[in-house]
């Protein structure tokens, strides 16, 4: 996996303006139609549609895992696919499986999904609903030929202990060797400690990629 180049990425990122608007304005519209207020993501304020500056450098992050990844994507929490879709917009357009954990609780969620989905016919969106503390556990043991095969896990699920502590663990047996593990919000003390936990193990590393403010993640390397 090459090193994080921030010029050269940004640079990329900025190439794409016109088609990540296109995507902006779009999933705006289908959260407007859904009457639904929306969730924090890596865009905007939490529930509003008001742009959240500080979140850029958390957009060139994400923009660049997506191309990280060869055949796999997991997002644990897809809200209304902002995230998705920076990890997608970088890519050459060669096939790849993109599995979505949701709860979905939202209106706008499965709109969000179909929409990337119509614009990203290369990418396999995969959307399973439900608490992914409970739906994950079930889907690993039903799909063991997934453990330890994905490029790229995103963890941005719920965020009470509970949650993340299980997020965390369904994400470790999912990323492969070599793969990079995205966790978020660790603004938040226990989850910025988990992730400690998770590189004092000595089977994760932390990248060097940019310092995220507003919604601030972390992201790390599995290397045993």
């Amino acid at each position: 996996m090459p090193e994080f180049d921030a010029l050269a990425n940004e640079d990329h990122y900025k190439q794409c303006a016109v088609e990540k608007q296109m995507y902006l304005d779009d999933i705006k519209k289908i959260v407007l139609d859904s009457k639904s207020l929306l969730e924090g993501n890596s865009f905007y304020m939490h529930a509003s549609l008001n742009l959240y500056p500080d979140l850029y450098s958390k957009q060139l992050n994400l923009f660049w895992c997506g191309k990280q990844a060869v055949t796999k994507i997991c997002e644990i929490g897809f809200n209304a696919g902002h995230s998705c879709m920076l990890m997608i917009l970088g890519r050459e357009k060669t096939p790849l499986d993109f599995t979505i954990f949701d709860i979905g609780h939202h209106n706008y969620t499965k709109p969000c999904v179909t929409y990337l989905q119509s614009y990203f016919p290369h990418i396999n969106l995969n959307y399973i609903k439900g608490d992914s503390t409970v739906i994950m556990p079930i889907w690993i043991d039903a799909n063991k030929d997934q453990v330890g095969v994905y490029d790229v896990v995103h963890v941005d699920g719920g965020h009470s202990e509970h949650c993340i502590t299980n997020d965390m663990k369904n994400a470790d047996l999912l990323a492969k060797k070599g793969g990079i593990v995205i966790v978020d919000d660790t603004n938040v003390p226990y989850i910025n400690a988990l992730v400690d936990v998770y590189i004092g193990s000595g089977r994760y590393r932390e990248m060097d990629v940019l310092k995220t403010k507003g919604y601030p993640h972390r992201i790390l390397q599995k290397i045993g």
